[in-house]
């Protein structure tokens, strides 16, 4: 039976708004949740090896399809393989291989979701202004939900009660978007306009892939044997877009550095508060992003009251570099004030980076969104490829040990708290010294 077509209301566009927020974190967060009862078999962590790796991935290589011209259908389609993948992540009870499958699903599906929810939500807005109440309730549902997961995830029968409401979440969610007529928004073209393909994001998405197949490996199970392959992706990374001679403008450097920076805070915390036995800390990792999510909305609307577009930039590109080093200080309290502020900065930088992306000519409307997030992603896995780098070498060479063997194991060894700290303030004196660059460069071309 066809579904009706009908306009989207806020309280749909919130939920679906919700979920372009959420669609990273919380499916990682369920996934280790479920996994955490088997965490001395490194096998059963491939669902989320799997998860975290094909995600940013399909994010890179997208593009290599040909020219964004429907985002709609994009959408809708991957909210049915993560539908689908929802289903086998219950079915898993029965069958726990089924996982693995589950988790290549839902990170293929929600892999697009943010970029192809933007200029969506463009088009409706422009038809439909007073939708714009719609997202803002979306960062209140997302705050909800993050919260309930972290708070009954992981008990006993959280393990139950989270896959079922995840399931819900997303059919509830395909049944808004299914409902709308989002093709007639883009004038019911194809998803992709194929004779625009470029097949260089096919290779940097298996690159990624590789790259973040080892780190996660790493992390994951304390395995190091190719963690010096690492130095060799960046540089096949570099050499590519040398070769390709991208236009890059300021706000290609801000929105590397930005994926960057997000990617440290998370992974660092994690890593570090883990490792030393603040597990109650590492799980409020998860809630002070979200804050933080809620946050950079109040706080950068403050800012352009008194300052302008590049001022803004500027302000939480540094203001971002020099809070990351309260996340090397060992106070409990500091950590979650320093992840909640140099967070929000980041995002506040993020979404000065997407509106210069969407003015952006050189590219379509529908495929504005997609660029942005493609470099977000780009800085993500290079920045762990730095920080995990960087923890290995001071492991070997400091103490002649595995960082990570304490956090793999889930045996807290209080005395490598030095030494991961240390990791910690050389990645963001590296992220500091490239923020003072970026916002130089940008001066001597503004000056040009």
């Amino acid at each position: 039976m066809e579904i009706q077509k009908k306009p989207m209301n806020k309280y749909g566009l919130a939920l679906l708004s919700s979920l372009s927020e959420s669609y990273t974190l919380l499916p990682f967060m369920i996934f280790s949740s479920l996994l955490s009862g088997e965490a001395a078999t490194v096998n059963f962590f491939v669902p989320v090896v799997i998860l975290y790796s094909i995600e940013r991935a399909c994010i890179i290589g997208l593009r290599g399809f040909g020219e964004i011209n429907n985002p709609y259908r994009i959408m809708r389609d991957g909210l049915i393989m993560a539908l689908m993948g929802a289903v086998l992540m219950i079915s898993s009870v029965i069958f726990k291989p089924l996982l693995m499958f589950s988790a290549l699903l839902v990170g293929v599906g929600l892999a697009p979701l943010r970029a192809m929810f933007i200029p969506l939500y463009s088009s409706l807005i422009e038809k439909d202004p007073t939708l714009k109440k719609g997202k803002s309730m979306g960062m209140v549902i997302y705050l909800l939900i993050m919260t309930l997961v972290l708070t009954v995830g992981k008990t006993g029968p959280g393990r139950v009660i989270v896959p079922i409401f995840f399931l819900i979440y997303i059919a509830a969610i395909l049944f808004i978007v299914l409902r709308l007529d989002g093709d007639e928004l883009f004038k019911g073209r194809k998803a992709f306009d194929s004779k625009k393909k470029s097949p260089a994001f096919f290779v940097f998405g298996i690159l990624a892939l590789l790259s973040l197949l080892i780190l996660r490996q790493y992390q994951m199970s304390g395995v190091s044997v190719l963690m010096w392959m690492t130095p060799f992706a960046v540089i096949i990374f570099f050499a590519i877009e040398i070769y390709r001679r991208r236009g890059y403008k300021d706000y290609s450097f801000q929105a590397y550095w930005a994926g960057g920076m997000k990617s440290f805070i998370m992974l660092y915390s994690l890593v570090y508060n883990t490792t030393i036995g603040n597990t109650s800390i590492a799980m409020l990792v998860y809630l002070a992003l979200a804050i933080s999510s809620f946050a950079s909305d109040i706080v950068r609307g403050m800012m352009k009251r008194h300052l302008s577009g590049n001022a803004i930039s500027n302000v939480s590109l540094f203001a971002s570099a020099i809070l990351a080093f309260l996340l090397t200080i060992p106070s409990e309290i500091v950590t979650i004030i320093g992840i909640i502020l140099c967070s929000t900065f980041a995002n506040i930088l993020i979404a000065e980076v997407g509106d210069n992306y969407m003015k952006d000519e050189r590219y379509v409307k529908e495929e504005r969104a997609l660029v942005k997030i493609r470099l977000l992603t780009a800085g993500s896995i290079m920045e762990q490829l730095v920080l995990f780098f960087t923890i290995y070498i001071l492991g070997e060479t400091g103490i002649h040990q595995n960082l990570l063997e304490p956090y793999v194991s889930k045996t807290p060894n209080l005395e490598l708290s030095f030494l991961l700290r240390s990791s910690g303030f050389v990645c963001c004196g590296i992220l500091l010294i490239v923020a003072i660059l970026i916002v130089c460069v940008a001066g001597k071309r503004r000056k040009k």
